[in-house]
């Protein structure tokens, strides 16, 4: 039985919170009311929009608030709100807003003898201010793209990529041979590249790419497994999927059934999702609105309710970039950028097939220092073990 009738939430940036209670099946309300000042209004915006999608029928509420720093106002502002709404049952989620947000509305709430509990996102639980009962699990999970929805991102692709066995069986030799294959999949990317604007998706390999062993035992690969075709020099992909596949989507195709392998083990993972595509600034890829800061996601999980990301790079990240920097430099500004999707406690994560990203010390530390995995080389043979000793807890 849902313990309370109306949750009044204190909106902010840091919406999961507030969003969790409002979708379990033992915590939901009727009604939501959304505490928030003006410089928060997106963020109320994006929290409805879940709400009302994942909870049909829910009640969603907007209590706009004054600044989130004057006290008095803020006090008068909650004082009003329950003296209109006397004969609700009414308990406020004290998690989000501000401090001082926070502790205007927990006193009101304690002077009126209104029940106030907190969101522990560390362990998905709940726990009622000033009773004896210990926390309370939350079982509400959230999909990628609801997630992204909640912080203010539309989804405008996302795919679930269905992988055969000659795919899978080319993906593993692939790895296996981790150690002596980079040079050539790096022609062959820089082949795939040219395809994409090429009529027919037809390249002609140079003499010296033709005369290759090593490049030519792998585009047979490749053959083998349907994605192209030769005639002389010409290559032939396909269709786009298999010039995309061939161009580095295998190694995110790995990454997803790593992943999608792990879900059976860890009931804590509880989606995933590859080749997502966000933006902020559209409601949704359907809507006439210009969305803008498209992002591009490779592989994107949840565990525990936190976003975690997934750059996969089969590229010489050595090699220069577009600016200054290395293509490795490069890469860990695009995960630094990608990590402010999810709000605060987002992880992320680079696997570098060809093993270039861990062997600079400056982009090690800075890879430390913002917090972003590096899994390279050989560690792709146990990538779900490596993924499960950084992110996942052993039982869960």
């Amino acid at each position: 039985m849902t313990p309370y009738t109306t949750h009044l939430c204190l909106v902010s940036t840091q919406t999961i919170p507030n969003l969790l209670p409002v979708l379990d099946e033992t915590w939901r309300p009727k009604k939501v009311v959304l505490a928030c000042s003006a410089p928060m209004q997106h963020a109320a915006l994006a929290l409805r929009s879940v709400i009302q999608a994942k909870a049909a029928g829910m009640v969603v509420e907007t209590l706009e608030l004054p600044n989130a720093y004057d006290y008095t106002a803020l006090s008068d502002t909650f004082l009003s709100y329950l003296a209109d709404h006397a004969d609700e049952n009414i308990a406020l989620n004290v998690t989000g807003g501000t401090k001082l947000m926070a502790v205007a509305a927990q006193e009101v709430f304690r002077s009126a003898g209104k029940p106030v509990f907190y969101v522990n996102v560390e362990t998905d639980s709940v726990l009622v201010i000033g009773e004896q009962a210990t926390s309370q699990p939350l079982r509400a999970k959230l999909k990628v793209h609801e997630m992204l929805r909640a912080h203010g991102y539309s989804v405008s692709t996302q795919e679930n990529p269905q992988i055969t066995r000659e795919l899978r069986d080319l993906t593993a030799r692939l790895i296996d041979h981790v150690a002596s294959a980079g040079r050539a999949l790096g022609t062959i990317n820089a082949i795939a590249r040219m395809a994409r604007d090429a009529p027919g998706l037809r390249v002609d390999l140079t003499p010296a790419q033709y005369d290759s062993r090593s490049l030519v035992d792998l585009i047979g690969l490749f053959i083998d497994a349907g994605l192209l075709r030769q005639n002389g020099p010409t290559l032939t992909f396909k269709n786009e999927e298999a010039r995309f596949f061939v161009n580095g989507g295998w190694l995110e195709s790995h990454v997803y059934e790593a992943l999608q392998s792990l879900r059976t083990q860890h009931v804590a993972l509880t989606d995933v999702a590859m080749g997502v595509r966000v933006s902020f600034g559209g409601a949704d890829h359907h809507s006439g609105s210009k969305a803008r800061d498209k992002n591009e996601i490779d592989v994107a999980f949840l565990y525990r309710n936190t976003l975690h990301l997934i750059e996969c790079k089969t590229a010489n990240l050595a090699q220069d970039g577009k600016g200054d920097d290395s293509r490795a430099t490069e890469a860990l500004y695009k995960m630094e950028s990608l990590l402010k999707l999810g709000g605060l406690r987002t992880r992320g994560m680079v696997v570098d097939y060809r093993g270039q990203l861990a062997n600079s010390e400056a982009d090690r530390q800075r890879a430390k220092e913002a917090g972003i995995a590096i899994v390279s080389g050989t560690q792709l043979k146990d990538l779900k073990g490596t993924i499960g000793r950084l992110w996942l807890t052993k039982g869960e």
